[in-house]
């Protein structure tokens, strides 16, 4: 059967390639009618046209606008650069679009590779690194938005944000696949014409469409893909969806520990084909969400626990003053400023600090100043990321080296790690005494991430929270011996559990 089914395609779709084509027609998405036809022709624009070799395949993409980039991945078989063409419209603006045409789409050739995400994954970051080696955002429909889910969880340092449309979990059985060819020619011949057209290998066309049936019908994509996936991502879906039914979108929100879910009633599994106005107002918040509100500060939400702390003001703005009670001795202690009414596990915290040395500072002093987060009820243990602002410049490396710090109270004081596990939790980042330093900690269960000074990429990754990845608690402003330590612009971003 398969055999006669693949002669069946090829013949249907060869009486299309075989009609009459034009040139200069514009290149429409499947069943967009023709007053939907968008005036550029996504997918086939010299002017924004390239390729780059993927392995076995020559991967043709498309890049427009600049800014921070995003890319752009279409729906599978019948899917193709053109039906992104509404967010590539707004996205441009913006920001620096690729729109990337999978293997067997559009001018992408399909190479001799079994098909899987892994490769689809892997096509997409030889297309995004030939075009910036920065960080970037995702969007995805259906197979696309399934081939950002693996690019997300195999680069989880590279992909910041993604948009999966119309892609819940998949397991064999949940629907069955299976392509007829006359039907697809039937649906839309002008479409059938226009791909094939631009196909660099039409005659592979019978082959790849089987084997993609195959691989649908066994492809799973369920806990194990979706509970790796770092990033922010943002699930959308049409409630009459029959292609990812509304139970199996659900249960990707659900395994997904940083997501956020919108459904558009009454549409299908083109959802923003069907209301792109909706889609579009849930998707642009999320590449693009409004500031944190800074925390509005008071005397009563400050607790000290071993140091003096109170709000003073620097150059006419708020700020709290904290130092470390001289009659604590040991370092790497409880010695914060704990913020009431904070409750933490998971999500970003942005502060700016500054620390300048005491006069009574030791000689061994740094201007130590950080964050304590997950404290428990009992300021008993927590997690802390601090800085060491001194090292910074030093004039000797291995001080340099030891510009940042992560430790846990109570059983891996910095001492310990560094012997145990020696440069695995410190690092390095210019910085400074008495000025002000940007600092965001990102914490993702057993994952925390710094960034300073607005930085694209953590200066400090710790994969293994020593208090484990469930924990949750209060957010303290930290210092250590000798320093007089400044802490503004707080703003804490919880995720979703």
């Amino acid at each position: 059967m398969r055999h006669q089914s693949n002669g069946l395609l090829w013949a249907c779709l060869g009486l299309l390639l075989s009609a009459n084509l034009h040139a200069q027609a514009p290149l429409r998405r499947f069943l967009q009618s023709p007053a939907e036809v968008n005036r550029l022709p996504y997918g086939a624009n010299a002017a924004a046209g390239k390729y780059v070799l993927a392995g076995d395949a020559r991967i043709y993409y498309e890049v427009y606008g600049s800014g921070q980039p995003i890319v752009l991945l279409h729906g599978g078989v019948l899917g193709s650069t053109i039906e992104l063409a509404a967010f590539i419209d707004e996205l441009q603006k913006t920001y620096q679009v690729i729109a990337v045409s999978s293997r067997g789409h559009g001018k992408s050739a399909i190479g001799t590779q079994p098909v899987s995400y892994e490769q689809k994954a892997e096509d997409v970051m030889a297309v995004v690194n030939a075009v910036t080696r920065d960080s970037f955002m995702m969007l995805g429909f259906s197979d696309g938005a399934y081939t950002a889910y693996k690019v997300a969880s195999m680069y989880p340092e590279r992909v910041k944000k993604l948009v999966a449309i119309g892609a819940g979990e998949q397991i064999p059985g949940l629907r069955r696949v299976k392509f007829d060819p006359a039907e697809l020619a039937r649906l839309d011949s002008a479409y059938w014409q226009q791909q094939l057209s631009l196909m660099p290998e039409p005659e592979k066309l019978p082959a790849f469409l089987a084997s993609l049936e195959d691989f649908y019908n066994s492809v799973v994509v369920s806990k194990a893909l979706f509970s790796s996936i770092r990033c922010p991502v943002l699930l959308v879906a049409g409630e009459l969806d029959r292609n990812a039914p509304l139970s199996t979108i659900i249960s990707a929100y659900q395994m997904i520990p940083n997501s956020q879910l919108a459904i558009i009633p009454n549409a299908g599994h083109v959802v923003f084909s069907e209301n792109f106005a909706a889609v579009w107002a849930c998707v642009r918040p999320f590449l693009s969400p409004p500031q944190v509100p800074l925390l509005s500060l008071t005397p009563a939400m400050l607790e000290p626990v071993q140091v003096s702390g109170s709000l003073t003001t620097i150059n006419g703005l708020q700020v709290v003053r904290v130092v470390k009670d001289t009659t604590v001795v040991a370092v790497d202690e409880p010695t914060f400023v704990k913020l009431a009414g904070v409750d933490f596990q998971d999500g970003e915290i942005e502060l700016k600090v500054m620390s300048r040395l005491l006069p009574t500072a030791p000689d061994y002093a740094r201007g130590f100043i950080g964050l304590a987060f997950r404290i428990d009820t009992t300021n008993t243990s927590f997690e802390s990321i601090y800085i060491r602002p001194a090292n910074g410049r030093a004039q000797q490396q291995v001080r340099r080296n030891h510009a940042i710090q992560y430790f846990s109270y109570p059983d891996y004081k910095f001492d310990r790690l560094r012997r145990e596990s020696p440069e695995m939790y410190e690092a390095y980042a210019d910085m400074g005494l008495n000025e002000w330093i940007s600092m965001k900690i990102v914490v993702q269960g057993s994952r925390a991430s710094l960034f300073l000074q607005g930085h694209e990429y953590p200066s400090l990754i710790v994969h293994d929270l020593k208090l484990g990845q469930e924990r949750s608690g209060g957010i303290g402003l930290w210092v250590d011996v000798g320093t007089e330590g400044f802490f503004r612009d707080i703003a804490i971003r919880p995720y979703k559990h």
